[in-house]
């Protein structure tokens, strides 16, 4: 047997680690290119909805392990609700903030923003929302005070990916 054999004689590099493509979250998408590929590499894309959820009292915010590649779009949307004052009895906030407190860090008090990488937070609110920059994306409650703080925020990112195990092409995302 050649060094280039896949382990169990298979073609398949999902079969070497034990993994069935089938095994993908995720759905096809049709209509890609016309044929319900990715076009030149001949696989088929994955629409992908990764969740999360921070609560009100996060003051550090919420590190997702979602590694955002420049150039290559992932869509966040958000909803819930947060309560903000006198342990949120009885004023709360969807993710777009409340207008009415002003704003903190150039964003409206108690709305959704993210941090791509090392770069400048990003408003983020019910979206939907594309994100730009490079990095792990994290979410904050923009918020100056956390401790009367109730609830939460849900948010999904939205992505493309195709199946593989980060082999080849760094221009899209791998299917987990």
């Amino acid at each position: 047997m050649s060094d280039m054999q896949p382990i169990d004689g298979s073609n398949s590099i999902a079969k070497a680690n034990g993994e069935s493509i089938n095994e993908f979250n995720g759905q096809p998408l049709s209509n890609q290119n016309l044929t319900g590929t990715s076009g030149d590499s001949g696989l088929e894309k994955f629409k992908v909805i990764d969740s999360y959820e921070i609560q009100g009292t996060d003051e550090g915010g919420l590190a997702t392990g979602f590694f955002l590649k420049e150039g290559v779009p992932a869509i966040i949307t958000a909803s819930g609700e947060v309560g903000w004052y006198f342990a949120g009895l009885t004023d709360t906030s969807t993710p777009n903030g409340v207008a009415a407190l002003g704003t903190y860090n150039g964003f409206t008090l108690i709305s959704l923003v993210a941090r791509v990488g090392g770069g400048e937070p990003q408003f983020v609110g019910e979206g939907p929302t594309q994100l730009t920059g490079s990095g792990e994306v994290v979410f904050y409650i923009n918020d100056t005070y956390f401790e009367d703080n109730t609830g939460s925020y849900q948010i999904e990112i939205a992505y493309d990916c195709f199946p593989g195990f980060g082999i080849g092409d760094a221009n899209h995302y791998h299917c987990k």
